[in-house]
């Protein structure tokens, strides 16, 4: 009785370390449903200190969403500018976890949303 669950307990982690793997290789891909910037200050003693969070949220084919933030690091391809981002274009990104948010590292636009 032990030896299968000591199986089953193997082959179910295979299947969840597969499925895992699966998920990183797939294209990060998806249409912007939402572009926020907000800007955040505190006063800390004599000193203003101000930060600007801009974040997206992408919804991607299978209907996944993720909520992506960008910086100055950020790399726009084919000589796009973060402000020329649009509710509705499609885009590939690449990114990186840090402090439990999706950063993104490379982001291009795919396809132009239709404008009003």
């Amino acid at each position: 009785m032990r030896k299968a669950i000591g199986i089953a307990a193997v082959a179910l982690a295979a299947l969840l370390v597969s499925s895992a793997a699966y998920a990183d290789k797939r294209p990060h891909e998806g249409k912007i449903i939402r572009i926020e910037t907000v800007e955040k200050s505190a006063d800390v003693g004599d000193q203003k200190v101000q930060n600007v969070e801009r974040k997206m949220i992408v919804k991607g084919e299978n209907g996944d969403e993720w909520t992506l933030f960008w910086d100055d690091t950020t790399k726009f391809k084919n000589n796009l500018a973060a402000s020329e981002l649009r509710q509705g274009d499609s885009i590939h990104f690449d990114y990186v976890e840090k402090n439990g948010k999706m950063w993104v590292t490379e982001l291009r636009r795919t396809h132009k949303a239709d404008r009003d």
